[in-house]
């Protein structure tokens, strides 16, 4: 159940979701970028110059810089407040022998993107030319009192100021390469040319002629008028200016009205759109709903950019996004998986452009909101997508939701950054339930922390339903946690997932809330069976009952015709359940939980269709078969085979969906626990079909190990492992020759690598589990070898046996401790441990038997007896065999090992034939047998 703020845009709308903000450029002072081209234009056509320095100076201070490359450019980047003041000059650093031609004196009237700089050679006549001189004493006349002002430090005389005057334009020639007289007399002819020409010369050059001729009145007055016009022009242009302000603000109001007008039709367009898609959802229209608020978005963009810099258009066309998004995530969410796929990642990318656009804008409350919306988007598309797509969707979620909190604070906006925090969670869970290994487990950790984060806002309190979301939520992340690990802390993780369900049922009442609560308990169950798996004794077994009875009190909420799948999803789970505590109880217990297993996956089948739900149905059909292979293990002859040959079928129904290519983890699952009944079925099977039966059962184990290792899923492997020992144990004794020892040292190893994972810290029922397999095989192998070989194989079995029976008590596990104690005699037979062998056979009391095993007990002693030189015990188990042949049961126990070591053991030479016959009686279930070989050792007893 996820808890999603988002902006509410239409009330029928769903939540939606976006990826990272991009960072906010940092901008510097505006400048206008020209390219500046220098060539020497004596050549032609004229050729570049490189490697000068060109300087843009404004009143003598250097605004630009560049070095011209190869093809004489340089770049430069000019204030924009010097080009707004004008009085540009060009200079030039490291040109030689060049000097600068046009533009004049390097002067810039004006700033255009490109310009090129002509130099010649000092000395070029061009260089006085009209142009040129004029440029030359325009300058000059602007830095008349800076001559006088260095003039003055050593005479105040008018001769001094002419002095440095003419010292100026000395300079300039000198810098130029002209002699000062050259010079002197070029201006003096220019000078006269303008004097001449005075209707067409302007103020400026009369002036400046006037200056040159040393007429300083003349000029001064010359300047002042052309001073005066310009301040005539300048009092019209302010007029001007005064009218045309006049004009923009009575323009400006206008177009204001026709903005404000057509901001309040666009608004009110959007609102209709809002309105119809209302209805259409309704209706159960969706896509037509998302059609509308697409087209009213498209309108609201359209007008933006015809005003891009008016707020008012901005925020509509941001609204009529996120209403458009919504839409489309709703769709999104109401469609199959793969038709949902196009408008979901649609949906992302507005939400990306909505977290952009609200980032640019530095508004720290709507950023946060989109990024929270882009989170919940990218979920979505992730829980539709294809797993290798589905991780990194996720990854940007995470990314999502964590910028999210970077803009919204605990202290600012609790309960928005409270919700977050939930949905940061929800993405890790979700993520973290699809990989493996140390990833799987930090993202769970991750999302239990986001929970926990959640519940420092939410209490029961103030927001009793936001906290009691929270709680289970953080409870199926810590059972995905918990299942993940292992030992102790396996076992806290679950029990901290079960107190986190209880905590949400605090609330979630059967009258008030029932279909939270039957979730809840659901959710319970699965906490409970997960907890009880790992529990051994009495408290697994309570704690398997707990969670059967969770099953079945939300199942009196969920009905079939209500809520279909979810009724079968609790089938299933109280399925699960009931197998897990049959495999507890003692054996007279468990056929019938096993049986309540079946028909609770078959419940769950008649919704899990693999036309509907292939996948559930897949998951459904594989527990059916572990169900009907548990109940086949209870049952004998035909009723067994048929169990075993129904639940062969269900795995293979399964694997029709569970594919390597497609579903990998639950492929090798069900290879796993088909090889399980190939193996069981095998038993039941003679001759030619059980070795084809092991066969495959061994191809089913090693299958399921190219996807189960020990480094990405190690409780899996192991547990294949120990199922690959098994089918090879019992495929060694349907062998014959060296093949047989191979195939046992085969079975031997895969039990010692199971043990590798399972430890009687970690997984004590595994442990026990795996050690009795241990013992069977390395018993077996002594039995059937024998010689030198055997001894030390019948002591290795035998300490197996006894660690299993650490975790295997009569109290916590009736059923495989009797089944362990049984074994733990034969091996103490086969050993040659007589007087072992007889206290344990005695130790076994009526009451802690089946019947079909009490005779199998009573052999045993008598034969451990008369091994050990008791007659006495061995005459009174005698006539105990004797009174119970009756209850002799064919399979109940596999007396073909012991038989082998009958055979050859010293102590049976006497009356052999007869001793075998017995025990093989006693196998088959034949009394007259059993009666007929107890009678021939009578008397053999008795001597």
């Amino acid at each position: 159940m996820r808890k999603r703020p988002r902006g509410a845009i239409l009330v029928f709308l769903l939540t939606s979701c976006a990826a990272a903000l991009p960072a906010i450029a940092q901008t510097s002072a505006p400048q206008q970028q020209v390219t500046v081209t220098v060539v020497n234009a004596l050549p032609q056509p004229p050729q570049p110059v490189r490697a000068v320095a060109v300087i843009v100076m404004s009143q003598d201070v250097s605004e630009a810089r560049g070095v011209t490359n190869a093809d004489g450019r340089a770049q430069l980047g000019i204030p924009a407040h010097a080009v707004e003041q004008g009085g540009l000059r060009i200079a030039l650093d490291g040109a030689g022998n060049l000097v600068i031609y046009q533009p004049a004196d390097g002067q810039l009237p004006g700033l255009t993107a490109t310009l090129t700089i002509s130099l010649l050679p000092k000395g070029s006549a061009a260089l006085l030319g009209p142009a040129q001189i004029q440029a030359m004493l325009q300058q000059m006349s602007l830095e008349i009192s800076s001559l006088k002002k260095n003039g003055a430090q050593q005479s105040s005389t008018a001769q001094q100021q002419k002095a440095d005057f003419g010292a100026a334009i000395a300079d300039w020639a000198l810098a130029d390469g002209f002699s000062e007289q050259e010079v002197n007399q070029r201006v003096t002819q220019w000078a006269e040319g303008i004097e001449k020409a005075s209707g067409e010369a302007t103020k400026e050059q009369k002036a400046l002629a006037e200056l040159a001729l040393r007429r300083y009145a003349q000029a001064a007055q010359l300047f002042n008028d052309a001073g005066d016009a310009d301040k005539q022009q300048l009092s019209a242009e302010d007029a001007q200016e005064q009218s045309l302000e006049k004009q923009a603000k009575a323009l400006q109001a206008a177009q204001q009205a026709v903005l404000d007008s057509a901001r309040g039709a666009l608004r009110q367009m959007l609102d209709h759109a809002q309105q119809a898609a209302g209805a259409d959802q309704l209706n159960l229209q969706f896509h037509q709903a998302t059609q509308t608020l697409q087209s009213a978005e498209a309108t609201a963009q359209a007008e933006y950019k015809k005003h891009p810099g008016d707020a008012g258009f901005h925020a509509l066309w941001l609204q009529a996004l996120r209403a458009s998004t919504n839409a489309l995530e709703s769709e999104g969410e109401i469609s199959s998986a793969g038709q949902s796929l196009p408008f979901l990642a649609e949906s992302v990318n507005n939400d990306e452009l909505l977290a952009q656009e609200y980032a640019a804008m530095a508004d720290r409350a709507e950023t946060a909101t989109a990024q929270n919306d882009l989170g919940i988007a990218l979920t979505e598309e992730g829980l539709r997508a294809s797993p290798d797509q589905a991780i990194a969707l996720f990854d940007r979620a995470v990314h999502a939701f964590q910028s999210a909190l970077d803009f919204q604070t605990k202290a600012d906006f609790p309960k928005i950054w409270a919700a977050t925090q939930m949905n940061l969670g929800d993405v890790l869970k979700d993520e973290g339930e699809r990989v493996a290994g140390d990833k799987a487990a930090v993202l769970l950790n991750q999302a239990v922390e986001a929970y926990r984060n959640a519940l420092q806002v939410y209490t029961k309190s103030d927001t009793a339903n936001n906290w009691a979301i929270t709680q289970n939520n953080l409870g199926n992340a810590l059972q995905d946690e918990g299942e993940r690990a292992a030992g102790d802390n396996a076992l806290a993780l679950l029990s901290q997932a079960v107190q986190a369900f209880e905590s949400a049922l605090e609330v979630y009442t059967k009258d008030e809330l029932p279909r939270p609560r039957a979730g809840t308990e659901a959710n319970l169950g699965n906490a409970l069976t997960a907890e009880g798996t790992r529990t051994s004794g009495e408290k697994g077994i309570a704690l398997m009952d707990e969670a059967v009875r969770a099953y079945r009190s939300a199942l009196e909420v969920f009905t079939k015709t209500d809520v279909p799948q979810e009724w079968a999803r609790v089938q299933n789970g109280l399925g699960s359940a009931l197998l897990q505590e049959g495999r507890r109880v003692s054996a007279n217990k468990a056929g019938a939980l096993f049986e309540q297993a079946v028909k609770a996956f078959d419940s769950a089948l008649e919704v899990r269709t693999k036309a509907d739900l292939p996948q559930d149905w897949a998951t459904t059909e594989s527990d059916l078969g572990v169900a009907l292979f548990l109940e086949g293990e209870h049952a004998n002859g035909d009723q067994a085979k048929s169990l075993f040959n129904q639940s062969v079928q269900a795995y293979r129904s399964a694997l029709e969906v569970r594919t390597r290519a497609g579903l990998p983890q639950d492929w090798a699952a069900t290879q796993s626990n088909l090889g399980l009944v190939l193996i069981d079925e095998a038993q039941i099977s003679a001759g030619g079909a059980a070795a084809a039966l092991l066969d495959q059962a061994a191809q089913a184990f090693s299958s399921a190990l190219e996807v189960f290792t020990k480094a990405d899923l190690p409780q899996a492997w192991a547990a294949t492992q120990n199922n690959l020992g098994m089918a090879l144990m019992s495929e060694a004794a349907h062998t014959s020759g060296d093949k047989t020892a191979v195939l046992f040292d085969q079975a031997v190893a895969a039990f010692q690598h199971a043990l590798e994972v399972r430890t009687q810290a970690n997984l004590p029922q595994d442990w026990a589990a795996t050690q009795e397999n241990l013992g069977n095989a390395l018993m077996t192998e002594g039995e059937i070898m024998g010689g030198e070989k055997a001894a030390p194989l019948f002591s290795q079995a035998i300490q197996a046996y006894q660690s299993a029976l650490e975790i295997y008590t009569k109290a916590g596990s009736p059923s495989m401790w009797v089944m362990t104690q049984m074994n733990l005699i034969e091996a103490e037979f086969t050993a040659g441990r007589s007087e072992s062998c007889l206290h344990q056979a005695q130790a076994l009391a009526d009451g802690d038997l089946l019947r079909p095993l009490l005779p199998d007990r009573s052999v045993f002693v008598l034969a451990c007896a008369w091994n050990a030189g008791d007659k006495s015990s061995a005459l009174g188990a005698e006539k105990t065999l004797l009174a119970e042949v009756g209850l002799a049961t064919a399979g109940a126990w596999d007396f073909t090992g012991v038989n082998h070591y009958i055979s050859t053991a010293p102590s049976f030479a006497t009356g052999r034939s007869s001793w075998i016959a017995l025990f093989t009686a006693v196998q088959n279930g034949d009394s007259a047998g059993m009666t007929a070989a107890l009678h021939q050792l009578e008397p053999i007893m008795q001597q």
